[in-house]
């Protein structure tokens, strides 16, 4: 049987230069070491895969302590590279099982609603966003965090907060409604005009694509959950023209157990495709990110970096009508004969 607490078990986090001690890092993934996550080219070993990092690390924590010793190797610090809900709930799960076991139901809901960015239920949309604007001024907890001006300490200090504070954030989220409350009603109006039929949602599904118009800007957690696909085309209809924005959703960039979304294909290839029925006018043309990025995107507008997981580019409205767009997607995605 897996040890109630491992008090050696130390919490940790890695910047950009990585970490020399021995450790174990999960969800992200460092060059070396014992690993335990859903990343691309991730060393978790095969019994132990899941689709989510914090359920990977819950299968290590029920894990026989002999198993986990030996994978563990000697390694003490427990990590991650980056700060978000499914990190949160993967160390949770290592240092601290007995909650994380007690929680275990909306801490995957939870890390679900961060990673693959679909609506799940209120109670895991609020402790994903209370843990992502933890330090945010709205937050109560703001001042903790108000003098820390390095960005990895501040991930680590965030971490430790939440560990210690685990049953505390996961028994009582609403505590943290002033970050999360007025998203959550954009989000769940935006899905119910979906659902009444105000939004028009077309599946390709033997193309893994959906497309969904609507007359506003949409949230991206709208989109994801009312297109019923992994490959979704926005088409926002404004007045002053049609804007376009596609984007592969994140689960066709994570190594995923019991999902299965179609591979992903450069877009690139179709920006420029798109480029020659449209050249750049108003400042903007049509961009495309590489596969390699989380969630790339094909979009006309006004060239940018990308903010992850976020609706960040600024959109110009196209001249191309809606019909020759999406015609000219699914026309990407059709097998070759």
């Amino acid at each position: 049987m897996p040890s109630p607490s491992r008090p050696r078990l130390r919490l940790g986090y890695a910047g950009p230069d990585g970490c020399p001690e021995p450790h174990l890092s999960v969800d992200g993934m460092t060059p070396a070491g014992p690993n335990l996550s859903h990343w691309p080219g991730n060393r978790t070993p095969p019994q132990w895969r899941a689709d989510l990092s914090t359920a990977i690390a819950l299968r290590f924590a029920r894990a026989d302590a002999a198993e986990q010793e030996r994978f563990l190797d000697g390694a003490e610090l427990v990590l991650n590279d980056h700060y978000d809900t499914d990190g949160f709930g993967a160390l949770l799960a290592v240092l601290r099982p007995q909650v994380a076991q007690a929680h275990e139901e909306l801490l995957l809901a939870a890390a679900a609603t961060g990673d693959f960015g679909v609506w799940q239920t209120a109670r895991a949309f609020a402790v994903d966003r209370a843990i992502v604007h933890l330090s945010k001024p709205a937050s109560p907890q703001a001042a903790a965090f108000a003098a820390i001006t390095d960005p990895d300490e501040l991930s680590l200090r965030r971490y430790a907060w939440l560990l210690e504070h685990a049953d505390e954030l996961l028994g009582r989220p609403e505590t943290f409604a002033p970050v999360y409350a007025d998203e959550m009603a954009r989000v769940q109006h935006e899905i119910d005009a979906g659902l009444r039929g105000e939004v028009d949602r077309r599946h390709h599904r033997e193309l893994g694509v959906g497309v969904v118009t609507s007359q506003t800007a949409l949230h991206r957690m709208t989109l994801n959950t009312l297109a019923g696909a992994y490959r979704v085309l926005h088409v926002h209809a404004g007045r002053d023209g049609p804007r376009y924005r596609y984007h592969d959703r994140t689960e066709s960039w994570f190594e995923l157990v019991t999902l299965q979304p179609l591979p992903r294909r450069d877009l690139r290839p179709l920006a420029r495709r798109l480029a020659e029925l449209e050249p750049e006018h108003d400042g903007a043309r049509w961009c495309a990110d590489p596969p390699t990025e989380p969630i790339p995107e094909l979009y006309f507008g006004v060239p940018a970096a990308q903010e992850y997981g976020q609706i960040t580019r600024q959109l110009v409205p196209s001249r191309l009508p809606a019909a020759q767009v999406t015609e000219a997607l699914l026309s990407f995605f059709a097998p070759t004969r």
